[in-house]
């Protein structure tokens, strides 16, 4: 990379012309949601606009980032301002103090590292931000494997760019310099603001720890201009002080996805179709807040709709719609690197034994907390990196050696939801194959108790999570518990899967389904029973998202009932019925502009139980 700091001038100007081309170079083609394997895509062709807005730093949100898409959704954006890409520095109208130092927080997903690249693109094609002389966008991926070194920054900025080298021209005006630091959330860095020695120096070398956090706080090149992204969670690494404006990318709004999915199939009918279905879906509808869900909805959704015969139900719960995704990129794979027949819907024996492995990974990992994964991780797992690289949908390899700089390489999943699913897969995949119970160390002495241990075991851990960090894996596992996902994955369940090391489904036949009925009717009866008792609102909600994925739906559907004619008398509801109630609210498309709270008569316990609709209306009448 040419990252050069110099006085403007003739040699200046020569110099920005370098970077601007090797970053046009960079960020004119991107991969969407897959490895560099695939097929690259003009950003400036499928760039949709995201939602950013200004807010306050508060508490830090630690719960799972799934139930924050769920209350982003729910907020209402008329009263807020939206800030453009190419505005993110700029003040809001009344607002005179000069940012310096940006910090751009949204879940996994959610655009953030895409935003960047559009925001240096823009500037190196010269659409935007004409006073920024040089763009400098580093990520934490690359700078965690300078761990344990030492650089000037000078130095540092040279091991991106042999160019610089050469030319040794790097300093003296650092007037419009914009340092773009993406993904605080895996930086493995100490990030020691308290006990750092300033540092003002760019030629004198010192621990890359110690440089970051006196560009941070202004200490060294103070006149720079710093933006940062992270995930929520980790927002709080960097002090208060040092963060003139706090950004959220909320991701796309209603318009925003419609929008999304017209870029990406030019076929009218086409997109008309994944538009009407998932707004028919409300937990779909949700999720595509989120524009890599937005590319596995469009992934699955094209292949089905040219692909299945009419009848067949179009998946509509997360389940259905990962378990999709996960054989359509299996199957391109296959037909792709290892040239099977089109016609062959099996899975190959590569394939799975991918698959599981990377279930183990995504199980190990989760358990953990980490996202990010080195080649030691997946030797662990007995995986070999270059099958894994072939299946590029499901894993993905985020980051190359250049120029024999780094070592090693780094991995993570697509998407956070990606590995959530795989790691509930190898749990039921594990069970079925070995009757081996993975989320107790407690097994099971009867067979006939096994599968129920296991799902209620899935629901105890799950509630006993504070943040909620099991809530989507909770709703995968349960999922994979019906016959018609099953049916989607046959080949890893099944009698087809039968290659997998200690595979016992010899012995569970998928057309033999009257047991697994009647656990599955027990396992809802645990659920309410649940719902019914003592939890939060957003653990009841989850487990409403949880009957959903078992097509359990009849107490929803009475109070549904109940709502639609009238005849709603919330003061002999239940407690699983006022659960019900509120996630139904909640999850209603219409937008909770004004709640009356009159039209409810409520306890103070019930109270309490309508705070989040509260919450999320801008308006309460009494």
């Amino acid at each position: 990379m040419c990252f050069l700091i110099c006085d403007l001038g003739a040699l200046s100007v020569q110099c920005q012309h370098k970077l601007k081309s090797h970053l046009k170079k960079k960020f004119q083609c991107v991969f969407e949601g897959i490895a560099k394997a695939g097929q690259t895509t003009r950003l400036n062709d499928f760039y949709t606009e995201l939602f950013i807005t200004e807010r306050g730093r508060g508490e830090v949100n630690q719960e799972h980032e799934v139930r924050l898409i769920e209350k982003t959704s729910r907020k209402p954006a008329n009263e807020e301002t939206p800030i453009r890409c190419e505005d993110i520095f700029k003040p809001l109208p009344g607002q005179d103090k000069p940012i310096r130092t940006i910090m751009t927080t949204g879940v996994a997903g959610i655009g953030k590292t895409v935003l960047t690249h559009k925001f240096t693109l823009d500037w190196a094609e010269g659409k935007a931000n004409h006073d920024i002389h040089f763009t400098i966008l580093l990520t934490f991926r690359e700078l965690n494997l300078l761990k344990g070194k030492e650089f000037s920054l000078v130095e540092l900025l040279h091991q991106f760019s042999v160019e610089t080298k050469e030319s040794g021209i790097y300093r003296n005006n650092h007037d419009q310099v914009v340092f773009i630091l993406d993904g605080l959330d895996e930086c493995r860095l100490p990030l020691d603001f308290q006990n750092n020695p300033i540092w003002t120096d760019i030629t004198e070398p010192t621990s890359l720890d110690v440089l970051l956090t006196n560009i941070i706080r202004g200490v060294l090149l103070p006149s720079a201009r710093i933006w940062i992204t992270t995930r929520p969670a980790a927002a709080n690494q960097i002090p208060a002080q040092c963060v003139d404006r706090v950004t959220e990318v909320r991701g796309f709004n209603d318009s925003q996805k419609e929008e999304y999915f017209r870029k990406r199939f030019r076929e009218w009918t086409l997109a008309s179709k994944i538009i009407s279905h998932v707004k028919k879906s409300r937990s779909l509808h949700i999720m595509c807040h989120i524009p890599v869900f937005c590319w596995i909805t469009a992934t699955v959704l094209e292949d089905f709709f040219k692909t299945t015969q009419r009848g067949v139900e179009v998946p509509k719960t997360m389940t259905q719609m990962y378990s999709h995704f996960l054989r359509v990129q299996s199957i391109q794979g296959d037909r792709k690197y290892r040239e099977r027949a089109e016609t062959d819907p099996h899975w190959s024996s590569e394939s799975r034994e991918i698959v599981f492995s990377l279930g183990k990974l995504a199980f190990n990992q989760l358990e953990t907390g980490q996202l990010m994964f080195y080649e030691a991780d997946l030797a662990e797992c007995g995986i070999d990196i270059r099958a894994a690289s072939l299946f590029s949908g499901v894993f993905t390899q985020i980051l190359e050696a250049e120029c024999g700089l780094y070592q090693d390489r780094v991995f993570c999943f697509v998407h956070l939801s990606i590995q959530e699913f795989l790691a509930a897969l190898y749990v039921f995949l594990s069970h079925i194959n070995t009757g081996v119970n993975l989320l107790s160390e407690e097994q099971p002495t009867s067979r006939e108790d096994e599968l129920l241990l296991l799902y209620q075991g899935a629901v105890d851990k799950a509630l006993q999570s504070e943040n909620g960090h099991l809530d989507l894996f909770l709703r995968f596992l349960l999922g994979l518990s019906l016959e018609t996902n099953q049916i989607l994955l046959q080949g890893l369940v099944g009698p087809k899967g039968s290659e997998l090391p200690g595979n016992r489904t010899k012995e569970v036949q998928l057309g033999q389904t009257r047991k697994r009925s009647q656990i599955n009717t027990q396992i809802v009866h645990y659920i309410k029973e649940k719902i019914g008792g003592d939890l939060s609102q957003e653990k009841s909600i989850n487990l409403f998202h949880c009957l959903n994925e078992l097509n359990d739906n009849p107490l929803v559907e009475e109070i549904q009932h109940y709502l639609t004619s009238g005849r709603l008398s919330t003061e002999s509801l239940s407690s699983a019925q006022w659960s019900a109630l509120v996630f139904i609210l909640l999850t209603s498309e219409e937008q909770l502009d004004v709640f009356y709270l009159k039209k409810y008569s409520v306890s103070d316990k019930g109270l309490l139980g309508l705070l989040p609709l509260i919450k999320a209306s801008q308006n309460i009448s009494v």
